[in-house]
């Protein structure tokens, strides 16, 4: 059996959770991303008191590896990195988007070859998008078992074809009738993924645990990034 700790500070949180295969066994979630950084460690320690586990008994790492907030996606790639590093623990990065489609899908019933589009205000007037097709009430995988989509860039006014949209940029995209619908993941949902990667051979060092931007320019100021 395995047990795998997850992370995401990226959808405005901060959530960790502990998980041995199916099982959930610790469960966390803090609103807001302010003082990220202090609290997710505060949480490590706690999940781990809880749970009488040792950093060294943790099979893998999991944790959101973006697209999303530049701040976010940096501490959960830090903290991630250095847990790695210290207890030798492989990691698992979960991509944002496909986090609020499989979420998505656990939580409604949808036909095989639904399209299935997750977007993320992404500010200066564009989403982060990616774009997924369900197959047997989940995402697509290839034969390597790793989760069909493609991820991109999209101008808020850009037609966008799916049956099916997901996230906080819904109301920020032209669609044809889609049907929207409203999910927040937690690290529990990462950790769904992420065991699914782990048991698949998907894990990497510490090194290759790398951040998705997506965009070049994440590093511009607030003002430049249109949330001033």
């Amino acid at each position: 059996m395995a047990i795998l700790m997850a992370f995401d500070t990226v959808f405005e949180q901060c959530s960790v959770a502990i998980v041995q295969d199916d099982t959930v066994l610790y469960h966390k979630t803090i609103a807001g991303n302010r003082g990220q950084t202090e609290i997710i460690l505060e949480m490590v320690d706690e999940a781990l008191m809880q749970t009488n586990l040792s950093l060294a008994q943790i099979d893998c790492l999991a944790f959101n590896r973006g697209p999303g907030a530049f701040s976010g996606i940096r501490i959960n790639t830090a903290v991630v990195q250095a847990l790695s590093v210290a207890s030798d623990t492989p990691c698992v990065g979960v991509s944002s988007l496909a986090a609020l489609a499989d979420t998505a899908c656990q939580n409604e019933t949808f036909a095989d070859n639904t399209v299935l589009s997750a977007v993320m205000d992404a500010r200066q007037n564009q989403v982060y998008q990616g774009r997924f097709v369900i197959k047997h009430g989940a995402l697509s995988t290839d034969a390597d078992g790793k989760i069909i989509g493609d991820e991109s860039l999209l101008d808020y006014d850009s037609p966008l074809i799916a049956d099916v949209i997901v996230g906080d940029g819904a109301s920020l995209v032209q669609h044809d009738n889609a049907k929207i619908v409203q999910v927040h993941p937690t690290a529990v949902d990462i950790a769904r993924l992420g065991m699914t990667a782990y048991q698949q051979g998907q894990a990497v060092s510490a090194d290759n645990a790398l951040p998705v931007y997506l965009r070049d320019n994440a590093w511009k100021t607030l003002a430049e990034q249109g949330k001033a």
